[in-house]
């Protein structure tokens, strides 16, 4: 049987020559050929291939093609293969590729030579879609031929064709179970080439290399759970290796804390409020089961914790036997592990969404927490009753005089370089002065240089005097959790009284945590030494009853000695907390976490209700806004009616006047007449001066009653726009109320007036009649006269007729023309004032009419929000209330781990 590896090579024709010492090849071989025809039937095949060969190694190409088109033996398909190659050296490509295709052949190794030589073609011409089908056809029928694989691989790697790469990788992963191709596909999930991938495509994988490598294993589950944390299919993946591990065999020599890690930081991704419960639910139980299973001495404490909180918040959703094991490894945990750190992230995070969601989690809380975080410094809360002269032992303390008499307000000492006043309110911090002018219940920050403070590494919390009502506030449970120490100052003379004791039980029920110590003031005030120290020992038995752990001071503000202050000095040393303070203030800090919550919670409640009022009261505003403009729009036309009928009756009186006077000033113009006129051209006399008396009588007499009319018209106009003007305040001034802010002006513009009176002046202000033909008109009766004064006017005895007949004529003739006429062409453009009256009343109420609607669309774009929101907070309730669930959750988890340090 011929060699694959001679056929490969094209040294089949070694096969002919290996044996003889003498001669070149192809002499040899043409002397086999000739040998070999001699015979009867000769087999030529076999040399004639070997020959092709030979050619073909001395680049005779052609000869070796015409050597192998003729070979009718098993070398056949061998054959057409050379041919094929000799053609590809000879450039002529698409010929070889043919002849390539042409060949069909069982033999692996010969199908495998083709496919490289096709594959190699196809690079070359940059067909590298068919190179690409080509290497893959061969490695699923031979994967095995050397280094086939290795070829496709870097031909994938150098096309950036990371899918097929990776099929690759991962088919020769399971099939071989040769670490390197774990450790390549571990190189491609590190360089991201893996993020379009199903995470079930790598689950065979995951399950051969844990059976292998377990180091390996858990690089590469880690590598792939960093990558999908950054797709779309983050949550299939979590499910994918839920299942995984739900079934995995835990190996205990084995320390799975890279992957416990990523358990933990999964969780706490989870929880923190970017996601809703129900997208959680199918998936964390399980995640928290493995987490468990995986964590090692370290992780232990917050692994079980966080099945215990889960499964407290959402009962039975955890596997019982799981955390049946949470509860014992929780019990057995001898690993302290701090939870400070955490719960200020926690916070944070809280605080972060609270305030993307535009909801205040108070501004006193804020505070506190920021306090809370100094752990260098101990919180020494001092306060007593007012008969204990509580202000005099923290005066004496700090040796400065903070304040004359008790503050209605918690104030918050620390020692500082510079020194400030800080009131902090519900929502808002204020630089203050000094003392003299703070709210009660208030906090007050005040920082300024203390040596003492300094030398103890404290912060002084002095409250107001204190009672049953003080111990209730909330105000003071608060600062009771801010304080790690309390001491409590007790008046000499009549020492722990029963209604002090009931306080302090009070306070130490609600605040656990807190310490509580007692100083004697007013020692003075007893007689004698012996009565001191009786009444000294007395009451501290009777506090030891119900706090064992208390010191007692006796003190003095009297006895100001250096002693004294020394004493008052290891007592407040003795009184401090110790060792044990970052884990109390863990436990502060959970509180002040759960009161944020718990206020979120109601806010929520209270940012519900308070858009359901606003909707209801923004709907009432509308319908008494409108009820007001309908108001006003009466108003309005009342006083266009009445202003302009009153403008009216004024220029009525005025055109009356001159109908009634015009024709009797006119009809007195016949005394002008006389025997001797020259009556060929009275006419033109008589209507002159006709017109004469006209403008006369005009601006004599009725222009200044009519400006005296208008004047007298603007001010009853002006004290009915004054009267409108009140009711329009007081209007205002009811909505204000109802507002609660200013926002309605409805003041009115009273220039409207001012324009009037300048039209009043322009108009009454000389005024000029056109000239009017009064005698000169074509009537019947005028044409007779004046033709019979020219014609007769020259004629002395006609005269005395001529005379007659013209004064008879002025004294009946009708003049009620001429006046209207006159009347009209004077009144003309008071009527066009008239006409702008209606505008000009419109205009004075415009702006209060505009402010009116501006109300009403201010209203109506409120209840739009308002609605808007509130259908959103109806139709997802869960957006809001989810990342509080979860947040509990944290908060539950750390509680958990609180108990167990302890």
């Amino acid at each position: 049987m011929v060699s694959d590896t001679l056929l490969i090579h094209k040294k089949f024709y070694e096969t002919f020559v290996n044996d003889v010492q003498d001669g070149e090849p192809i002499q040899l071989l043409g002397e086999a050929y000739l040998e070999e025809q001699k015979k009867e039937v000769p087999e030529l095949s076999t040399i004639r291939y070997a020959q092709g060969e030979l050619y073909f190694h001395y680049k005779d190409f052609e000869a070796a093609i015409f050597k192998w088109e003729n070979i009718g033996s098993e070398l056949e398909p061998w054959a057409k293969k050379n041919v094929a190659d000799a053609y590809y050296e000879l450039g002529m490509l698409s010929t070889a590729e043919e002849l390539y295709k042409s060949i069909a052949s069982e033999i692996l190794v010969l199908r495998a030579e083709v496919a490289l030589q096709l594959f190699t073609l196809y690079i070359e011409e940059e067909r590298f879609d068919l190179a690409s089908a080509t290497i893959k056809n061969l490695v699923s029928f031979h994967p095995d031929y050397p280094n086939v694989t290795e070829l496709a691989r870097s031909f994938f790697d150098s096309q950036k064709d990371w899918e097929s790469a990776i099929e690759l990788v991962v088919n020769e992963s399971l099939r071989t179970g040769v670490i390197k191709w774990f450790d390549v596909l571990q190189g491609y999930v590190d360089l991201g080439y893996t993020k379009n991938l199903l995470p079930v495509y790598f689950t065979q994988v995951l399950e051969l290399l844990s059976l292998t490598d377990q180091k390996r294993f858990e690089k590469l589950v880690t590598s792939l759970w960093q990558e999908y944390r950054k797709q779309e299919v983050y949550f299939e993946w979590l499910t994918t290796i839920n299942t995984f591990f739900y079934t995995f065999e835990v190996d205990g020599a084995h320390s799975w804390h890279d992957l416990a890690n990523t358990f933990k930081d999964t969780y706490l991704e989870l929880i923190d409020g970017q996601y809703l419960v129900h997208e959680l639910q199918p998936i964390v139980p399980e995640l928290l089961s493995n987490w468990l299973r995986l964590a090692d001495s370290s992780q232990v404490m917050f692994a079980a914790a966080a099945v215990l909180s889960w499964n407290e918040i959402f009962n039975e959703q955890m596997n019982p036997l799981v955390v049946g094991d949470a509860e014992n490894l929780l019990a057995q945990s001898h690993v302290s592990e701090s939870s400070f750190q955490a719960s200020s992230e926690l916070y944070e995070d809280v605080i972060q969404w609270s305030n993307k969601h535009d909801v205040d989690s108070g501004e006193k809380t804020k505070w506190l927490v920021e306090v809370l975080m100094d752990l260098e410094t101990q919180h020494l809360l001092i306060t007593g009753t007012d008969k204990s002269e509580k202000s005099s032992f923290v005066n004496s303390l700090l040796g400065a005089e903070l304040s004359e008499e008790e503050t209605p307000a918690y104030l918050i000492i620390r020692d500082s370089e510079e020194p400030n006043i800080l009131e902090v309110t519900g929502t808002e911090r204020i630089s203050l002065l000094d003392l003299g002018d703070i709210s009660p219940n208030s906090f007050i920050e005040m920082n300024y240089p203390s040596p003492f403070l300094q030398d103890h590494s404290l912060t002084l919390i002095d409250t107001p005097p204190m009672d049953r009502h003080t111990v209730m506030s909330p105000e003071f449970l608060s600062i009771s959790h801010a304080a790690d120490t309390m001491v409590f100052v007790l008046d000499a003379v009549s020492p722990f009284t029963d209604y002090e004791r009931d306080m302090l039980l009070q306070v130490k029920k609600r605040a656990s945590h807190l310490s509580i110590h007692f100083v004697m003031n007013r020692m003075d005030k007893i007689s004698s030494e012996s009565d001191a120290m009786r009444i000294l020992d007395e009451t501290a038995e009777r506090i030891a009853t119900d706090f064992p752990s208390a010191n007692v001071f006796a003190y003095s503000s009297e006895y100001n000695n250096r002693k004294q202050m020394e004493e008052a000095s290891e007592f407040v040393a003795a009184s401090q907390t110790g060792l044990f303070i970052e884990q109390l203030r863990t436990d502060t800090l959970l509180y002040f976490i759960r009161q944020t919550l718990t206020s979120l919670l109601n806010k929520r409640v209270e940012m519900e209700s308070e858009r359901v009022d606003s909707i209801a009261w923004n709907e009432e505003m509308v319908v008494k806004v409108n009820g007001a403009i309908n108001q006003l729009m009466d108003l309005e036309k009342d006083k266009i009616n009445t202003i302009s009928k009153s403008y009216r009756l004024i220029k009525e009186e005025v055109k009356n006047d001159l109908k009634v006077t015009i024709p009797k000033l006119l009809r007195e113009c016949s005394e002008l007449v006389k025997e001797d006129s020259d009556f060929s051209q009275i006419h033109l006399t008589l209507n002159d001066e006709m017109n004469v008396r006209i403008q006369d009588y005009i601006n004599r007499r009725v222009m200044p009653r009519f400006y005296n009319s208008l004047q007298h018209w603007i001010m009853e106009s002006k004290l009915d726009f004054t009267q409108c003007q009140y009711e329009l305040n007081e209007m205002a001034d009811g909505f204000n109320a109802l507002y609660r802010d200013n926002r309605m002006d409805l003041q009115c513009d009273f220039k409207v007036l001012d324009d009037w009176g300048r039209d009043a002046d322009r108009m009454t202000s000389g005024v000029r009649i056109e000239h009017v033909n009064i005698l000169l008109r074509h009537t019947p009766s005028q044409l007779l006269l004046k033709g019979a004064g020219k014609l007769f006017g020259s004629i002395g005895q006609n005269k005395a007729g001529m005379y007659a007949r013209y004064k008879k004529f002025l004294e009946t003739m009708d003049y009620d023309d001429v006046a209207e006429m006159i009347a009209r062409k004077f009144l003309s453009q008071f009527e066009l004032f008239e006409k702008s009256l209606d505008r000009d009343i419109t205009m004075f109420f415009r702006g209060a009419k505009g402010n009116l609607h501006a109300a009403v669309e201010q209203s109506e774009y409120e209840i739009k929000e308002n609605q808007a929101t509130l259908d959103k907070m109806r139709e997802r309730p869960e957006q809001y209330r989810d990342p509080i669930t979860l947040f509990e959750i944290r908060l539950r988890q750390y509680e958990w781990m609180q108990k167990a340090s302890r």
